[in-house]
């Protein structure tokens, strides 16, 4: 949510686009501040905070963000047509105005906790869930519509980014200081982004190097000794040339054990993570390059495990976990403007990355090695004075797989993807209550063959401020089982793979209202509801509960489905006085085994309420988030598990997470906590004290392991002049 401003003094004004077009839903908001506002239906916004010489930076999808000192009131606001082509730019913090069911999460979102990766960076969201995979790796899953992240597109600024290998531990490899905004579109997606995407996309857009702080130093310490730094900088080089860096350095050295199991409730670890990016901002030609490395080492397991004693007799008394990842990337961005008619660009998208890991759990080991290619080709037209807006291109995408996982046998899976794909995305807006968009998606995998993936999605406007949307569309995908299942593999299972492997393929149906809720002078709210259906027509099933003693992956035998509903409530009640309450329902069942059952480890219901409060110039930041978490059904356990305790189904259970910040000129200090009311789950780790035995398992993991977390850091910025 975006905090008002106490300042009598209100800036007005109207923002236009190409062919003097009002701008509808463009973002408008001080520099250095969370005060902001959106354009209406007329291009039209009211700002408190007006003084002369203060700078506005105003943003729209499809034009370029401009930063502009205003000395008089009213103002008009022109943009020039964009050459990003990033796909994916919520206009509105709710998404009211996108015909693509959306929401947004800002900085001042971001900040409301600690968010030092993007795992972390959901805490205050109703939609999406972060879960615990394992009580030793450290792993976790995000959960979107009921079903693991693995089924939702996860991008940066329009780039398929964590998927393959990094499909689990890829979300601690963004920051949350590198990351300006989290847009979260649940059901089907766009097409130009791809065929994977089925329960949603969810883009991550970083820090410009155009836009943002010279210099932002961040650093964080928690009670268990968790050190992070982090550092950006933004640097002008030319008048069309700026650059951007940005570092992060984190560490745990300690082992942490307080339910006194003898194993570490969380891995210690060293994570180094580099990104420059360069940027060229031409008349009709914009380039952006860029590449990251990654170095990880994390290791974890019983307390008397010591990394530097890897010898498999030293193994053998003491169990340990250790994993190095080394990750390199490269990325280009290339945008060709028309010079005769400005809404017609041609976008280029480049990467390249080569991931390996190398480490083991207990007598196992593995090796896993991605190396990757991509390049999407975008064509973008204007038509019919911009009611019409034409999508095409084609795609190609390369990856090569080398996993080895040594369990009682040696199991390797080796697999080398060509996919190249044609897309077409048509765009209606005839007015500003009806809009469509329809795509179609044509690839060619040379292992499966061909995929049709047809996609849509309606916004019509019952009233002002009334809005329904419908999507539906289809997805595909090839799963990765060892790095998708890690945290169930640290356990006596072993592990079982069909011998061939099907892609999954699913389809997605969506409904959503939003409606607008006026609370008071310049003050406003929002109710939404929303109901999605996804239905696999293939899945690999993860059959923990047929065999105690092993983990089964196979095609799926029969039905598969998962509903999702959602509502929501939020606004300022009071001046600068934000509340959100939200309910979330989940039925996700599959065929395992020989009945159809409920997915383990996925909550039917939960309920999440946050409160924040600012002062006037955000002096003084205030904010909590309660949850509850309903019971989830766990894996049937043998009778030996029976007798060691595991129960077939959780408890329920409260989590509360706080944060205060203070804010001096540049710096700001912040305090807080998480899992405030230290629930832990009481049996993480099943037969702890005979990990080498038939019924060690760390998977059985449905709540909090660690208990009470209590946090605090510093930011200190050096703004852009």
């Amino acid at each position: 949510m975006i905090f008002s401003g106490l300042s009598a003094q209100t800036l007005e004004g109207t923002v236009y686009g190409s062919e003097q077009e009002a701008l509808v839903g463009a973002n408008v908001y001080w520099l250095n501040s969370q005060k902001g506002a959106f354009t209406d239906e007329n291009g039209y916004f009211k700002l408190r905070g007006f003084q002369a010489g203060r700078k506005l930076v105003v943003s729209y999808v499809g034009y370029l963000s401009d930063t502009l000192q205003v000395e008089e009131n009213p103002v008009n606001i022109y943009l020039k047509p964009s050459l990003e082509l990033a796909q994916i730019v919520v206009r509105d913090e709710s998404g009211n105005l996108e015909t693509i069911s959306s929401e947004l999460i800002t900085t001042a979102d971001l900040q409301k906790a600690a968010c030092c990766n993007l795992s972390e960076s959901f805490i205050t969201n109703a939609s999406v869930d972060i879960q615990n995979q394992g009580a030793v790796g450290g792993t976790k899953r995000l959960i979107l519509l009921g079903l693991d992240g693995v089924y939702a597109q996860i991008l940066r600024e329009g780039i398929p980014n964590i998927r393959g290998l990094s499909v689990r531990n890829g979300l601690e490899y963004l920051p949350g200081t590198w990351i300006k905004s989290v847009d979260i579109q649940k059901g089907a997606g766009s097409v130009v982004h791809g065929y994977e995407s089925i329960t949603g996309q969810i883009n991550t857009e970083l820090a410009k190097p155009e836009l943002s702080e010279k210099l932002l130093l961040n650093g964080y310490l928690n009670r268990q000794g968790r050190m992070e730094l982090n550092v950006n900088t933004a640097l002008p080089v030319s008048k069309k040339w700026s650059t951007g860096i940005m570092a992060h350095l984190s560490h745990l050295g300690r082992a942490v054990d307080r339910n006194d199991d003898q194993f570490r409730d969380i891995p210690e670890y060293w994570l180094l993570n580099f990104l420059n990016r360069w940027k060229y901002q031409g008349e009709h030609v914009r380039l952006q390059v860029g590449v990251q490395g990654i170095y990880e080492n994390r290791w974890s397991g019983q307390v008397t495990y010591d990394r530097g004693e890897e010898a498999l007799v030293q193994r053998q008394e003491s169990y340990g976990f250790q994993t190095i990842t080394k990750r390199l990337e490269g990325f280009a961005k290339i945008g060709f403007l028309s010079q005769n008619n400005p809404g017609n660009s041609l976008g280029i998208q480049l990467t390249g990355l080569h991931h390996e890991e190398d480490g083991f759990w207990g007598l196992r080991d593995y090796t896993g090695t991605q190396n990757h290619a991509y390049l999407n080709l975008i064509y973008q037209m204007e038509l019919g004075g911009g009611a019409h807006m034409l999508k095409f291109g084609s795609s190609m995408l390369w990856d090569q797989y080398r996993e080895t996982f040594q369990d009682d046998v040696s199991t390797r899976l080796r697999r080398n993807e060509w996919v190249p794909g044609v897309f077409t995305e048509y765009s209606w807006k005839p007015g500003y209550r009806f809009a469509l968009v329809s795509g179609l998606r044509l690839d060619h995998h040379n292992l499966t063959g061909w995929m049709v993936n047809p996609r849509a999605h309606v916004k019509y406007d019952l009233s002002r401020n009334t809005i329904v949307r419908l999507s539906a569309g289809r997805g595909f995908r090839l799963a990765n089982p060892i790095q998708e299942n890690l945290g169930y593999l640290i356990s006596a299972r072993t592990l079982q793979v069909a011998e061939t492997l099907y892609p999954e393929r699913a389809w997605n149906y969506g409904i959503s209202l939003d409606r607008r809720i006026e609370l008071g002078p310049d003050r406003s709210g929002s109710f939404r509801m929303d109901f999605f259906r996804t239905d696999f027509q293939d899945r690999l099933i993860t059959d923990l509960d047929s065999d105690p003693g092993s983990l089964q992956l196979y095609q799926l035998r029969g039905r598969s489905y998962a509903h999702s509903f959602q509502t929501s409530v939020e606004g300022e009640v009071l001046k600068n006085l934000n509340l959100t309450l939200a309910y979330k329902f989940y039925e996700v069942r599959a065929s395992i085994g020989e009945e159809v059952r409920d997915v383990p480890f996925i909550p039917q219901h939960q309920v999440l309420f946050n409160v924040a409060y600012a002062l006037p110039e955000d002096t003084w930041k205030f904010d909590a988030t309660l949850n509850w978490i309903g019971a989830q059904r766990l894996p049937v356990p043998g009778s030996e598990a029976l007798a060691l305790g595991a129960p077939a189904e959780s408890p329920d259970y409260w989590n509360l997470h706080a944060q205060i910040t203070r804010t001096w000129g540049k710096w700001e200090i912040y305090l807080g906590g998480e899992n405030l009311l230290n629930f832990r789950q009481s049996n993480p780790i099943l037969d702890a004290q005979n990990p080498f035995g038939p019924n060690f398992d760390a998977g059985r993991v449905y709540g909090p392991v660690l208990g009470r977390m209590v946090y605090t850091g510093f930011r200190f910025t050096i703004p852009r002049s």
